[in-house]
């Protein structure tokens, strides 16, 4: 018999870094007892019908680690995640709630609790949370390392933050573009000192890494992946320039409350198609629609452009994500106490 008073979460990571950051944001946030699942696929994962509550599309480690004893809340982000989540209900003989964030791309009428951004076509319902951004600060919470420090002493003030992100199936960054910015941001530098970063994404083509690097050669230049951390970065650069395929990314630079401009993107062979089809009403429930997640940024002044990057001062979504997680465990205690 399972006599534990204090909920215990399960959080499934993905491969996606973005991802996972939210998941553990929300999980710390919480302030629950958690551990980490990571779920990993095989090759059957390709295959959308056998995305099923038998998980055999999982491989047999991400399988293994999916045992008693079973939670009583569930985090999960992506739409491959959700049979995952539902097969651990069922074999949690129904107690796990279950909290997907982002788009599920599935039916949501038994997910207890969706939190979502606006670039999802998901319509109004009890058990969805639009929030206004992705879950996490990165930039809050950082503490610098003493590399970290050593290595950003070397670029003076204002440091000139590039985030790059990487082309989708809807959306393609153009390297002609990403050129012009680089020049730009180094006559900015000429005129008014300081230096220009470039940081590069896990989703970042070879191309593109290897147009920054050839552009980021000087002494106040750098190009960089993993090191120093994104959110070292975030705290410690001055301005910051994103590609527009990255909610997270975008959001993350918004929230350190200085000046940020999108670089823009062009739409894909597909996501023109796409595009059209949706202007004429067919829909795709499966389809981020970034443009509508960059209509909100500026329609409320949070998001500038290369030339003139906008500064603004806006709260985080990890309170409302959690106060919006803690009602849905009260009102589910409420009712398993029902006669």
């Amino acid at each position: 018999m399972d006599v534990r008073k204090t909920p215990l979460v399960w959080v499934l990571l993905g491969s996606q870094r973005g991802d996972n950051n939210q998941l553990r944001a929300l999980a710390e946030a919480l302030g629950l007892p958690y551990e980490t699942k990571q779920i990993t696929y095989n090759p059957l994962g390709k295959l959308a019908f056998l995305r099923g509550q038998r998980l055999l599309y999982l491989t047999q480690q991400a399988r293994q680690i999916l045992a008693p004893p079973w939670p009583d809340l569930v985090l999960g982000l992506g739409y491959a995640s959700m049979p995952v989540a539902r097969s651990i209900r069922r074999r949690s003989g129904g107690r796990a709630r279950l909290v997907h964030i982002g788009n599920p791309r599935t039916r949501l009428a038994d997910i207890d609790l969706v939190l979502t951004t606006p670039q999802y076509p998901l319509t109004e319902a009890a058990n969805i949370v639009i929030l206004p951004f992705p879950i996490g600060n990165p930039a809050r919470a950082v503490t610098l390392e003493s590399d970290e420090a050593r290595w950003l002493r070397r670029f003076p003030r204002p440091r000139r933050l590039v985030a790059v992100g990487g082309s989708t199936r809807q959306w393609r960054i153009e390297a002609s573009n990403l050129d012009w910015v680089i020049q730009h941001l180094q006559t900015e530098r000429a005129r008014h000192g300081g230096s220009v970063i470039a940081v590069t994404s896990p989703r970042t083509g070879l191309a593109i890494t290897h147009l920054l690097r050839s552009r980021l050669t000087g002494k106040t230049d750098a190009c960089v992946e993993d090191f120093p951390r994104f959110a070292a970065l975030l705290a410690e650069c001055d301005e910051f320039y994103v590609t527009a395929d990255s909610v997270s990314m975008l959001s993350e630079a918004i929230l350190t409350c200085k000046p940020v401009g999108m670089i823009p993107i062009t739409r894909s062979l597909r996501g023109r198609v796409g595009h059209w089809l949706r202007q004429h009403l067919w829909m795709f429930r499966s389809n981020a629609d970034l443009s509508q997640f960059w209509r909100h940024l500026e329609t409320n002044g949070l998001i500038g452009s290369v030339e003139s990057p906008i500064a603004s001062n806006v709260a985080d979504s990890t309170d409302s994500a959690v106060n919006a997680v803690r009602r849905m465990l009260d009102q589910a205690a409420r009712n398993a106490n029902l006669p």
